[in-house]
């Protein structure tokens, strides 16, 4: 098991997706999320903080793993731009919450179950 401080901070702003994800389904008037759009954004932007903080593992692509979680944040991106740009409705906001949680979770089981050495050099031939 290899959890980082990239996986710490990505499991805060995933639970703290939760969080708007719970309080926007339950109708809580907090201000950024009083319409299903202004939740989605804040959604897309808390999953733009979990996209960049495994930013690095995409450029490294070790795994194959890697392709499967590109594609997964594509959709989840394309679902949100998708929405932002239409009216945004209740179950756009659900798919797009899901796509993001999913992506997070793939990355995570990754991280996780990942046993392979990693160098920090880059090999020579």
């Amino acid at each position: 098991m290899k959890l980082t401080w990239r996986d710490i901070i990505a499991a805060v702003l995933a639970v703290t997706g939760g969080i708007v994800f719970y309080a926007k389904l339950h109708s809580y008037s907090w201000a950024l999320i009083g319409s299903w759009k202004g939740a989605l954004v804040v959604i897309a932007v808390i999953g733009l903080g979990i996209l960049v903080t495994y930013l690095v593992d995409f450029f490294r692509n070790e795994a194959m793993i890697s392709f499967g979680e590109m594609v997964l944040w594509a959709a989840a991106g394309t679902v949100v731009i998708a929405s932002l740009l239409a009216t945004t409705t209740e179950a756009m906001f659900i798919w797009s919450s899901g796509l993001i949680g999913l992506s997070w979770l793939a990355q995570l089981g990754v991280h996780t179950w990942d046993t392979t050495h990693h160098s920090h050099y880059a090999p020579i031939h």
